[in-house]
């Protein structure tokens, strides 16, 4: 249920189904188009378990949710019809925003295939250059076309994602990308004779792999589409309607709008040349050392459009790709320092798993969890990335494959330039050193240890069924206190082997010296077992808990077990929950040894566990990551 609730929570604080326009997502985040930001209440959001951070930016609220974004996202889909018509003011964005908005909305749906057939085409590199598969053999004709997909027939997939962002027809959409992509076409243009459509010249230019010109096409669609709604008469609407499109559209893009996004490329990929060719280095400096904040903003997708231009054209990146990837090596670096340095252990599991998911290119976690909560390792990170992109740019790096850059993707830094891939690996160590010895030297000022009040009084209140003194008792969301005084056991050592393989989830034993079993978290009792001797508990930081009072003591059938509170009751850490007579279930030949299991612990990035031998009631016991 974590990622139901998770959107549940998220949707109520953006301001409900109602303020909501539209939402996609990327890798990393949701991403909402809201009629009125101002609903959003950002503050609670960054508190919801399982989000990392917000943004807004380009027309777009953004909530940071790592990894597990298209989970959140399915779960996200299914609570509502988003777009739904409602009360709330449209605020109306600046035009350059509007811009921005639209760019990132229209590239982000289509990155995964992008990514997968870049994957591909750095794979079957690998293969070439160790001679690993015949170049003249169908395995390779087949994973090469398989490769070039989604950049061959990028029209198609860019005119899907432009209808759904500009509000047009899909299907007209991705008839009109057809025009452009139609065998027919192309061999009309690659015969060489002048081509004239309704008396009026077509300029040859190649489509596949193109960006601007189907988005224009698109965009005007839009527009085309309302005048044929606003104007087609209700009783053939069905066919009228769609026949005005394409009539329309299809002959302004072969005569207009084609060539124009042809040319206005053409020039976006010259100018990206020259750039490269005289001051190539400025430019991978400049984006390693201010990626962080294109990410923050969520403006790295803006460029798009530049990138795909220029790889359409040249079968390379040298715009993005090796500034992105020195600052990726750069969030790891500084993400491994703060863990090796930090003496908070559970931030310190943090930063280690932040640390390894930027190294191998998603930088989210490791940007909104560890570097810009602590501002100086982000300076780090700056100053890293700002020297190795220097780097890479005076020897002219560049991938041959688009998508994430990290280490597990240097091979779409193969080229064939051998240096090539040499020049990105070197850049790579010089991003790692420069930010881990810089985030050392500059130093953060460490998160504290959420602590817990250690209360040593156990009498029971009759009256309240609370430990005395547990209303001290301080925890969070995510620190269990101990519910019971005693002898402290790693998980492994008992004899219940359900347990002790961990196949039920993470979490520690404790033999307990008295009867007494208290609430570790605030939460609600989702069971109560007949017997008295287990107990399940769901904790307001979405953990799911099991309590197994001893081993194979359902045998005693409820004998020497009390209950205090019923299924579905709002408990407080320190309530108690149940009383049991620890002599007359020892004299009975029962183990009392107890786990506290956290039977959803694969949600969560870590279960740590208390390294003290014994403990009291109340005392800090588990903490979740």
């Amino acid at each position: 249920m974590k990622h139901e609730n998770t959107a549940s929570e998220v949707l109520n604080l953006v301001g409900g189904e109602k303020n909501v326009d539209s939402v996609t997502h990327c890798a990393t985040r949701l991403r909402f188009n809201l009629k009125d930001e101002s609903i959003a209440d950002s503050d609670a959001l960054k508190n919801v378990p399982g989000v990392m951070g917000v943004a807004s930016s380009g027309g777009q609220y953004q909530v940071i949710i790592g990894n597990e974004v298209h989970n959140v996202y399915k779960a996200l889909a299914k609570l509502g019809n988003f777009g739904a018509p409602s009360d709330a003011p449209v605020v109306k964005k600046g035009r350059f925003v509007t811009i921005l908005d639209t760019i990132s909305g229209i590239f982000t749906p289509i990155l995964p295939a992008m990514i997968g057939c870049a994957m591909i085409k750095a794979l079957m590199l690998i293969l070439k250059t160790f001679n690993l598969v015949d170049l003249d053999g169908q395995f390779n004709t087949i994973m090469t076309f398989i490769g070039d997909s989604a950049y061959y027939f990028l029209p198609m997939l860019l005119a899907w994602s432009a209808a759904v962002k500009l509000k047009a027809n899909v299907g007209l959409s991705l008839a009109v990308a057809g025009v452009l992509l139609h065998p027919s076409f192309s061999a009309l243009m690659s015969a060489g004779d002048p081509i004239k459509f309704l008396g009026l010249p077509v300029t040859p230019a190649t489509y596949s792999s193109s960006v601007i010109p189907i988005i224009l096409a698109v965009w005007i669609l839009s527009y085309v589409e309302r005048f044929a709604e606003k104007y087609s008469p209700s009783v053939v609407k069905s066919i009228l309607k769609p026949l005005i499109i394409l009539i329309v559209m299809a002959p302004l893009t072969l005569i207009v709008l084609g060539p124009l996004g042809a040319i206005v490329g053409n020039y976006l990929a010259a100018g990206v040349g020259y750039i490269n060719t005289h001051v190539g280095w400025l430019l991978s400096g400049v984006i390693g050392a201010t990626f962080p904040f294109l990410i923050m903003t969520g403006m790295h997708y803006s460029l798009g459009p530049v990138v795909l231009t220029a790889y359409a054209q040249t079968q390379k990146d040298s715009i993005v790709g090796p500034g992105m990837l020195v600052h990726n090596i750069s969030q790891g670096a500084a993400a491994l320092a703060v863990g090796l340095r930090t003496k908070n252990k559970a931030f310190k599991q943090v930063a280690f798993s932040t640390s390894v998911t930027a190294l191998l290119g998603i930088t989210e976690p490791a940007l909104f969890g560890v570097t810009l909560r602590l501002k100086k390792p982000l300076i780090a990170v700056i100053i890293g990335g700002a020297v190795a992109g220097v780097y890479v740019g005076l020897f002219g790096v560049a991938r041959s494959a688009l998508g994430i850059a990290g280490i597990a993707t240097l091979p779409a830094f193969i080229t064939e330039n051998p240096w090539n891939l040499v020049h990105a690996a070197i850049g790579c160590v010089i991003a790692f050193v420069v930010t881990f010895v810089m985030t050392l030297i500059l130093g953060f000022e460490d998160v504290p240890e959420e602590t817990t009040a250690t209360s040593t009084t156990t009498s029971v209140q009759p009256v309240s069924g609370v430990v005395a003194g547990a209303s001290a008792l301080q925890t969070s969301d995510r620190v269990l206190i101990a519910p019971l005084s005693g002898q402290v056991h790693e998980l492994s050592t008992i004899q219940d082997e359900a347990f002790a393989s961990g196949a039920m989830g993470k979490g520690v034993a404790i033999t307990p010296s008295d009867g007494r079993l208290v609430s570790p978290v605030n939460g609600r009792v989702t069971a109560v077992f007949p017997t008295a001797h287990a107990i399940g508990i769901s904790s307001s930081g979405g953990a799911e808990l099991l309590i197994h009072v001893g081993m194979n003591t359902v045998k005693l059938k409820g004998e020497h077990f009390t209950a205090h509170v019923q299924e579905g009751q709002t408990i407080k850490a320190g309530d108690l929950l149940l009383e049991f007579d620890t002599v007359a279930i020892a004299a009975k030949g029962y183990d009392l040894t107890t786990p506290i299991i956290v039977t959803n612990s694969d949600d969560f990035t870590d279960v740590i566990v208390t390294d003290k031998t014994s403990i009291t009631i109340g005392e800090k016991l588990i903490q979740i990551v």
